[in-house]
């Protein structure tokens, strides 16, 4: 018994090590401590977004304050039929982030349970890896246009879309570390003992590959919000009157030359969440794997 409480001692004490010097190597990042500070204004924006400018003021319009400027009242100013754009920017961060951070979570579970299933099961792996194949042929904003045309564009139908397209890459990458981890001995000995299949990935193999996890869903993140917000651009995302900042571009593309500002600021906004999303996950990778420095 004494045995066994000093090496649970001996295990968490190192696990506290071990995640002491995550941080520090974190933190020495200065790029990747930028990244942090500005994704926790995003998330101070998700999540007080009502706070921070009533809801109402995103449809609101005051015709006599149409293409204001930046001032105490408008900090953004205001857009063609007087909509305060400031409003709109931070409840377009719930949209634009919202869309990234869902389709990314969609299409890494889904992803995860394709990957682990080729990782365990020959024969699935062989179907699903050509399956995958043909998958990856199909250029992937071509499909991703298709499933809008035939589905529409709304934040859910964008969220599937995205997830469907990544889901592929996921599958690949998260299958290519499950291959290494399923054929060392502790996992042979988990079968060898009759322990079941669920409880083997839950347990054994998918939180040895939760450091790999983390990090590719965080820099994919990124990607999906561009990618919204580009077919949101285009017209093939989330369509106008909707906060969303690609839909916001494309709205303001009319206006360049009289209010740059409609243009400015969010693409700012898409441009510097982007960024800071890249290197948070830069800076995590790096902490997560001190071979990566050198």
């Amino acid at each position: 018994m004494r045995e066994k409480k000093l090496k649970e001692t001996i295990q968490a004490t190192r696990t506290r090590s071990m995640a002491r010097d995550v941080v520090k190597r974190f933190f020495r990042n200065k790029a990747a401590v930028f990244g942090l500070i500005v994704i926790l204004v995003v998330l101070f924006f998700i999540i007080f977004a009502n706070v921070i400018a009533p809801k109402e003021l995103v449809t609101a319009y005051d015709v006599r304050a149409r293409m204001a400027g930046p001032s105490a009242e408008h900090l953004f100013g205001t857009d063609n039929i007087g909509r305060d754009t400031f409003a709109r920017i931070v409840h377009g961060t719930r949209i634009t982030v919202g869309i990234g951070v869902g389709a990314t979570l969609l299409s890494l579970v889904l992803g995860a349970i394709l990957a682990a299933v080729c990782a365990l099961f020959r024969k699935a792996d062989m179907v699903i890896m050509r399956i995958v194949d043909v998958w990856n042929c199909i250029p992937a904003i071509l499909l991703a246009l298709v499933l809008l045309a035939v589905f529409g564009g709304s934040v859910g139908n964008l969220i599937a879309t995205l997830a469907i397209v990544n889901i592929p890459g996921f599958t690949a990458r998260i299958r290519s570390v499950l291959l290494n981890i399923v054929e060392q001995d502790y996992i042979q000995a988990a079968r060898i003992s009759g322990t079941g299949t669920g409880r083997l990935v839950l347990r054994h193999i998918l939180p040895n590959a939760v450091n790999t996890i983390i990090v590719d869903a965080t820099m994919t993140i990124s990607a999906m919000m561009l990618s919204a917000a580009g077919l949101s651009f285009i017209g093939m995302g989330v369509s106008p009157p909707s906060p969303e900042w690609g839909a916001m571009l494309n709205y303001a593309t009319e206006y360049y030359r009289t209010n740059p500002m409609l243009l400015i600021i969010p693409g700012a906004a898409v441009v510097i969440t982007a960024l800071a999303i890249n290197l948070f996950g830069d800076g995590l990778r790096d902490a997560l794997d001190p071979k990566s420095l050198k």
